[in-house]
């Protein structure tokens, strides 16, 4: 298989897509951005080697695919909600000849498993994305697909992973001993960095990448002495009565209480070290130490 070269991405002012643009930048990878014509961000904070390419905003396949010409890669980091987008850029990548598409599938949990799709009926859209791409592919030879799992993003959302910083404060699942993947933004663009510099060992299937497995617990001690050995209050509650307190929220719509249940799903259930496609030694990744990496966040977050 040819090296991939030139890579698209669509998503780069998103919460993942400058970490991920970073990456492919600094690999050396030739980049074009894919932006909407109607989107109002600037393009003068992308390095100088970024190209851009503006795209309808009905992302019509056929104009997709005269776009993507010329195109290795297709990398999406826009929200993952948007199943239905994809499948057009995937028709797109296909028509174009793009040989490996990244979905926006960049996930919190492991959406393939039946209580992450019962709890969050977006893991259903994306587990059916997952299957679109893995019929183009058969359809395809030359499409092929990658999904990466990288559990909670570290250094994006404090409170998303229940890290209130400015009151020395954390909430934890049970006992705080629930071990689970999270990873840096950084860590997931060099996920994705590796993901293309190794396209025939990673073609067609869902990859497992983290920053580090550790407890909650292993988490509040790196923030406490991240913050001048501060002694934090840590607050307890219980794993299941956390879901479906949770669950009984979202059932009447709350949107906050859906995140809630991504939270719990990332917690119990985010160890990716036992997973199947767990992929750190095949992507030449090594762990982060999770000490290092909260001092870097408490200096950028205070």
């Amino acid at each position: 298989m040819q090296p991939i070269k030139n890579v698209a991405t669509l998503g780069a002012d998103g919460k993942l897509g400058p970490a991920v643009l970073e990456a492919l930048v600094s690999a050396s990878f030739t980049v074009t951005v894919l932006k909407r014509e109607s989107s109002k961000s600037s393009d003068e904070h992308y390095p100088p080697s970024v190209k851009v390419a503006r795209v309808p905003d009905d992302l019509n396949v056929e104009s997709l695919a005269t776009t993507l010409q010329g195109h290795d890669a297709l990398v999406i980091t826009i929200k993952g909600s948007q199943t239905e987008v994809q499948k057009k850029l995937a028709d797109a990548a296909v028509r174009a000849g793009v040989r490996r598409m990244i979905p926006a599938d960049f996930g919190s949990c492991d959406s393939s498993t039946t209580e992450a799709q019962e709890l969050v009926p977006l893991f259903k859209h994306k587990a059916d994305l997952r299957q679109y791409l893995q019929t183009l592919a058969a359809q395809h030879k030359g499409f092929t697909w990658t999904s990466l799992v990288t559990g909670h993003f570290f250094d994006w959302s404090l409170p998303f992973i229940h890290i209130h910083l400015a009151d020395r404060r954390a909430d934890v699942l049970d006992a705080g001993e629930h071990r689970c993947s999270t990873s840096t933004l950084a860590r997931i663009g060099e996920a994705t960095v590796q993901v293309l510099r190794k396209p025939e060992v990673t073609e067609n299937q869902m990859l497992y990448v983290q920053s580090f497995c550790v407890s909650q617990n292993a988490i509040v001690k790196a923030f406490e002495k991240a913050t001048a050995n501060d002694k934090w209050t840590v607050e307890k509650y219980d794993a299941d009565d956390f879901r479906e307190r949770e669950k009984a929220r979202a059932s009447k719509g709350d949107a906050e209480a859906v995140e809630e249940l991504v939270y719990y799903l990332g917690v119990v259930d985010g160890d990716w070290t036992k997973k199947k496609g767990f992929a750190m030694e095949l992507l030449d990744l090594k762990d982060e130490d999770v000490e290092a990496v909260a001092k870097d966040v408490v200096a950028r977050f205070s």
